[in-house]
């Protein structure tokens, strides 16, 4: 079969049976195809158009995984929306919300600079939405990574995002028939190890990202993150006891109130990333986790939120004291 993709320059048109794309620009590629932006014909909005390679079952189960999704709000779950899908020279298209910029590039972007408490406090809360919204209907995400969170509009909403990429999804009820999902460096020990999997695999993901995001670099490769080389037995299983050391991976803080604060941030952390599935921290007990606890209180559709994300690089104190100014 030939799996090369059908040329889509700019100012090509792609049909659909119910709407007309011209194409913009050429937003990446991959080994699944590419991606697009276009611009809607009748009313100039700008969507994301994924092509995939014509290989047996191309999309079949991203279509399937982003149907189930319609259930969900998108924007309320920070899920991205999905428009329509549709065969364009024998290959599937499937047509997105466009979004700005990857959290992945948007680090590089930053020389991996590591983000503010304040800020990965923001990006946490709503992929933790999103994955307690997947759990209520039973879909497990399977890759979750900075290439798979999307900024929506940075300039607009500062740190506003959303998760994409459904192409790896499954059923919580089918994922004991796979032997290995997720990307390495943000994959669970339980993948690992081949044992029984659940969606506690998605929190373990994001715990990865966001410890990234949090200091720096990985906390540790697809091995040695879970085993450690002894001279008297051999490779062994790292204890709790080992992963205690996460703190000292994050530079001293001389204010005691942003100390604190990062304290809180980092044991919710180390319940993310917790080598036990079974007492790894849920989505829904996150949301309630002391670090998150005040945000609750946003609607991150509304003012107060934008004002929030505005004034995200101000001063802790500042920004506490400012919403629970507009609150009382």
């Amino acid at each position: 079969m030939n799996e090369s993709l059908p040329r889509v320059e700019q100012h090509v048109l792609i049909h659909s049976k119910c709407d007309s794309y011209r194409v913009e620009k050429k937003l990446g590629e991959g080994s699944f195809g590419k991606v697009v932006r276009c611009r809607k014909l009748d009313t100039e909005e700008i969507r994301a158009i994924k092509i995939l390679k014509p290989k047996p079952n191309a999309g079949k189960a991203e279509i399937k995984a982003l149907k189930a999704m319609r259930k969900l709000d998108a924007d309320k779950n920070n899920l991205i929306k999905f428009y329509e899908g549709f065969n364009y020279k024998g290959h599937t298209c499937l047509v997105f919300e466009y979004l700005n910029e990857s959290l992945f590039d948007f680090f590089v972007h930053r020389k991996l600079f590591p983000l503010h408490v304040s800020e990965i406090r923001v990006i946490a809360q709503q992929l933790l939405v999103a994955l307690d919204a997947l759990k209520s209907i039973g879909l497990v995400h399977c890759d979750i990574k900075p290439d798979n969170i999307m900024l929506v509009n940075h300039e607009s909403q500062p740190f506003k995002v959303k998760l994409i990429d459904f192409g790896n999804a499954m059923k919580t009820s089918t994922l004991e028939m796979v032997k290995r999902i997720q990307a390495l460096g943000y994959r669970a020990p339980e993948v690992v190890l081949g044992l029984p999997l659940d969606e506690a695999v998605d929190t373990w993901s994001l715990g990865c990202v966001l410890a990234l995001v949090f200091i720096g670099r990985h906390i540790g490769s697809n091995v040695d993150t879970f085993f450690t080389l002894t001279e008297d037995s051999g490779w062994t299983l790292n204890t709790k006891k080992d992963f205690d050391d996460l703190p000292k991976l994050y530079p001293g803080l001389d204010d005691p109130v942003e100390a604190k604060d990062t304290q809180a941030f980092m044991s919710l952390l180390k319940r993310m990333l917790h080598v036990n599935p079974a007492k790894r921290i849920t989505p829904r007990q996150a949301l309630g986790h002391p670090s998150l606890m005040w945000l609750i209180f946003l609607d991150l559709d509304g003012t107060l939120a934008a004002t929030f994300r505005r004034s995200l690089l101000l001063p802790n104190l500042f920004i506490i004291s400012h919403i629970k100014t507009q609150l009382e």
